[in-house]
């Protein structure tokens, strides 16, 4: 059976670069999985948290992913600029070049590439969490219809029970596509496991003979399992209303002609299903108390100590105050939620060392006598050594 080897060693490849994707900046990705739509189960607290341009899915056939970007630009009532606040990743990823628009300037807005162009100019990344109408119908009001709509904007990114309820419903929905793709990856396991160790050569003869008769009915079997897993998948993408930009339909016609790439359906069908979130509420919705803890002291260190872009404006950084202390108070809330506190987050750390007894309170990074400021340029704090 050495001729299947090959055959196999492709089929494990494919499935292992599937659902690869290189984004032109890092962002978050959580995956989780799950096999029940109970609430019971909370499939969510076995989440995944990672930073990286590199996304990947989870390994099981049940396991769903939710790509999460920063937010890349600040608001405020009197214009928006391209500098985050806020951010929950680190390193930071600052604009190359600082802009700041106020509303009555702006024009035009469009996409390509991947970019918001404002007046005809790359403004920032595409991430959705400000649409291009959006952003137009910001710039036609006035005012405080104009403030009003800011603050629901930025409420709609903080929604942590609406993410939790989606992913409930995409793991109810999709219960028995992934439930047939976890027996076709047993079973394409189970055979793989065959070929590679070379079982033949440890078992009767006539057991062998029958392996290798019985295989291409094995294999036409799971050929029908994949089959019915699609068509149902096929099914729950109609229930499954999407809210963001996907290509839904032209993957699930792929992982048709393509078994390798069918064997993630949830994947598949979670995707442009969630609503675009602030990293933060992702995490509190969906993450372990120690991930939450972890992404949500960069979130307020960030607030409390931003790093001033190099070319900013005055205007720029009028609009990153407002968007801060908007931002300040919606996580604060959104802590509270889980009982934490932001002062607790930035309590000092303890002393490495004798020598230590300055630190920074962005990146808690100790110091000793010597400086008085970070590399970064905040102010260092000092260590409380009692």
């Amino acid at each position: 059976m050495s001729e299947w080897i090959s055959v196999l060693a492709v089929f494990w490849l494919l499935w292992a670069v599937d659902g690869a994707r290189l984004a032109p900046g890092r962002s978050f990705t959580l995956t989780g999985g799950g096999m029940a739509g109970s609430l019971r189960w909370w499939p969510w607290r076995r989440v995944r948290v990672r930073f990286s341009r590199l996304s990947l899915p989870g390994l099981a056939p049940g396991s769903w992913r939710l790509p999460v970007a920063e937010v890349p630009v600040s608001l405020s009532p009197i214009g928006i600029s391209n500098q985050p606040a806020g951010a929950a990743g680190r390193p930071g990823e600052p604009p190359v070049i600082a802009q700041a628009w106020r509303w009555e300037e702006i024009r035009e807005v469009g996409l390509a590439g991947g970019w918001v162009f404002v007046n005809g100019v790359r403004f920032a990344p595409d991430t959705g969490h400000l649409t291009p109408r959006e952003l137009l119908a910001l710039a036609g009001t006035t005012g405080e219809e104009r403030e009003r709509r800011l603050r629901a904007l930025l409420q709609r990114w903080f929604r942590p029970t609406q993410l939790r309820r989606r992913v409930r419903v995409l793991i109810g929905r999709t219960r028995t596509p992934a439930g047939l793709n976890a027996v076709t990856l047993a079973g394409l396991v189970g055979i793989s496991a065959y070929v590679a160790g070379d079982v033949a050569a440890w078992i009767p003869t006539r057991w062998s003979e029958g392996a290798v008769v019985a295989l291409p009915w094995f294999l036409l079997g799971l050929l029908v399992i994949h089959l019915g897993a699609v068509i149902l998948a096929g099914r729950a993408l109609r229930r499954l209303r999407p809210v963001r930009p996907q290509k839904r339909g032209a993957n699930l016609l792929s992982a048709l002609l393509l078994p390798p790439q069918a064997l993630r359906l949830r994947a598949l069908a979670g995707d442009g299903f969630f609503p675009v979130m602030h990293p933060l509420a992702a995490i509190v919705a969906l993450g372990r108390p120690r991930q939450v803890e972890e992404w949500a002291f960069n979130v307020v260190a960030d607030l409390r100590w931003p790093l001033a872009p190099e070319n900013g404006s005055p205007l720029d950084r009028e609009i990153a105050g407002w968007f801060r202390a908007e931002l300040e108070r919606r996580v604060a809330a959104l802590l509270d939620g889980v009982g934490l506190r932001s002062e607790g987050l930035l309590a000092p750390p303890v002393p490495d060392g004798p020598a230590s007894c300055r630190y920074c309170p962005r990146c808690r990074d100790q110091f000793g006598s010597g400086p008085a400021v970070c590399p970064n340029g905040v102010t260092l704090l000092p260590l409380d050594r009692r």
